[in-house]
Parts: structure tokens; C-alpha cells; sequence
């Protein structure tokens, strides 16, 4: 079965649930679905930083998104559990990857996608994987690395999007947030708010109130019934997020390592064609066979 047939499913089942007993059926949860660590380059938010201030601040649900690695999410998950928080903090596996045609964020992923395929290339190793595309800060003018407005129509068209940031904490100028809300009524997809935390001071500006999930297909069924609610960030707090590129330059220098995996950052899409990258070998990537597109659809 796949993603978007198991959550159509599941939608058909609440309101038929809500119809039922005239409400919602079961508490809310509160998650964040954009949260770099020091796995990025522009971060230097420890584990144990991030998941204090997390559970401090009430939400439930974090997906950890560093810039081309899935092993921050990683490290993340297992601290949680390593600190006994699994029954208050559940870490979603993410990436925010640099395509060559602008960043994408995965969600539910298994392993690390490699930068430099294309946007939808990207998108469909996401979905080979069991996960949920989101396009975060699709419009923000002052980010290099933001997707282009041609793949992303294109992935809008195709129906790849999961789900769209129609609110990034980050974004300089409100208006961009309100381009990227009007994109997203305009072809139906579900819009989140997502906080882009790179520091503690951010952790938690951003939450979705959703019914309990746990899968990928069920948190695609409750994304259009998604409440969220943000407040944008200080034009300063970019400046951390440049303290955070030369610490960790500084320590590379020195020899020493401040994350178990690597830590890489940002680039923009010109930048991400120029650089070789090793890209998947053609059995990793998603069969181009009709009948597999038709079932992958989601």
C-alpha cells in the first residue's frame, strides 16, 4: 500500500470518527518539522541542548533536518533515548538537501540522500524511502539555496509536494511567507510552520497542533487539518548562524571534530552543479518503469 493510498485511508476513518462523536477523537501533539543541530554547518545546537529545550518547551514531535545528512536526526534519536525521553520526544529522521535545483526537505527518511540530484530526483528517492517532501522557505529572496520557482511548479504539478512551509521563522520579510501560503492554497497542499531552529533560542517558535501520529502516511492524512502557530525570529538571529560556520571552521582547523558525522551546510543550486558529487548508482535510484511511478504516487 502505498503512502498516500494509506493516508487517504486514514483520513476516510477520522472524519468518519468525527462524525461519529461529533469531535476530535484523541489529544493533540505539538511538532516541529525543520531543527538543524550541529550536524550543519551553520549550527553548533548539541543533543542535549536542543532535546532540554524541546521537552522544556512542550513539543512532542521533532524532525531533525540538517543540511545534507541524516545522521544528525540520528544522534538526536538516540540521546532521546539514551536520556529515557522516548515517551515525551519523538524524533522524526530528516534532511533539508541541497538538489541542484534548490533545497528540499525530507522527512521519515532511512538514509541519507545525496546532494546534487535534481529536485525531483530527490523527491522521488524521498518517497522511494517511505517519507514526506516538504519545500521549506520557498520564496525567501535572501537565501541562495532556496528551490527555484521551475522545479517547484514542476514538482506542484506532478503532485510530489507533501506539504510546503507557509511559514518559516527565518524569513526576513512576511510577505514571502504569505507568496509561499498563496502557492500552497493555489495547488491544494498542506501548509506547516516550521521554526529553521539553529539555536536554542529558537527551539519551539513554531509548532503544528496534530492528532496523534506516528507513520508517514498518517501524518500525510492529518497535514490538511494542520493548526499551526509561529512568530517570526529577530533579522539578528542570522548572526548566529554565521558565529556557528566560523566556530566550526575554527575547530576543524584545529583538529577537532564537534559532531560524530559530517557537517555540511547550505549551497546554493549553482554552486551544487559546479561541485562533483557522488551521485547514487542507477539501482538506487527510483524505477523510471510506468507501473512504479503509478504506485509510488503519493
Amino acid at each position: 500500500m502505498t503512502i498516500a493510498s494509506s493516508a487517504t485511508e486514514l483520513r476516510t476513518t477520522l472524519q468518519e470518527q468525527r462524525e461519529t462523536t461529533g469531535g476530535p477523537t484523541t489529544k493533540r501533539v505539538f511538532a516541529d518539522f525543520h531543527i538543524h543541530t550541529r550536524f550543519s554547518r551553520d549550527s553548533i545546537l548539541t543533543e542535549e541542548k536542543f532535546i532540554e529545550c524541546a521537552v522544556d518547551r512542550g513539543l512532542t514531535h521533532v524532525a531533525i533536518t540538517n543540511h545534507n545528512n541524516v545522521e544528525g536526526a540520528v544522534a538526536v534519536r538516540d540521546k532521546v533515548a539514551e536520556m529515557g525521553l522516548t515517551d515525551r520526544l519523538t524524533v522524526i529522521l530528516g534532511e533539508e538537501v541541497s538538489t541542484a535545483d534548490g533545497e528540499v526537505v525530507g522527512l521519515f527518511l532511512t538514509t541519507t540522500i545525496p546532494r546534487g540530484l535534481s529536485a525531483n530526483e530527490t523527491a522521488d528517492e524521498i518517497h522511494r524511502q517511505g517519507g514526506l517532501v516538504s519545500i521549506p522557505h520557498p520564496f525567501d529572496p535572501f537565501r541562495g539555496s532556496h528551490i527555484k520557482e521551475g522545479p517547484l511548479r514542476n514538482l506542484a504539478d506532478t503532485g510530489k509536494i507533501d506539504a510546503i512551509e507557509i511559514f518559516n521563522c527565518r524569513v526576513t520579510f512576511q510577505r514571502h511567507n504569505l507568496e509561499a501560503a498563496e502557492f500552497a492554497a493555489r495547488y491544494g497542499i498542506p501548509g506547516i510552520a516550521a521554526s529553521d531552529s539553529h539555536s536554542s533560542f529558537e527551539v519551539a517558535m513554531a509548532f503544528n497542533a496534530l492528532a496523534p501520529f506516528e507513520t508517514a502516511a498518517e501524518l500525510k492524512a492529518l497535514l490538511p487539518e494542520n493548526d499551526w502557530h509561529a512568530s517570526r525570529s529577530s533579522v539578528f538571529i542570522h548572526a548566529t548562524t554565521r558565529w556557528a560556520v566560523w566556530k566550526n571552521l575554527f575547530d576543524a582547523w584545529r583538529g577537532k571534530r564537534t559532531a560524530t558525522g559530517p557537517i555540511l551546510g547550505p549551497q546554493p543550486p549553482e554552486d551544487v552543479r559546479r561541485e562533483p558529487v557522488k551521485r547514487p548508482s542507477p539501482s538506487e535510484l527510483p524505477s523510471r518503469e510506468p507501473e512504479a511511478e503509478e504506485g509510488r504516487d503519493a
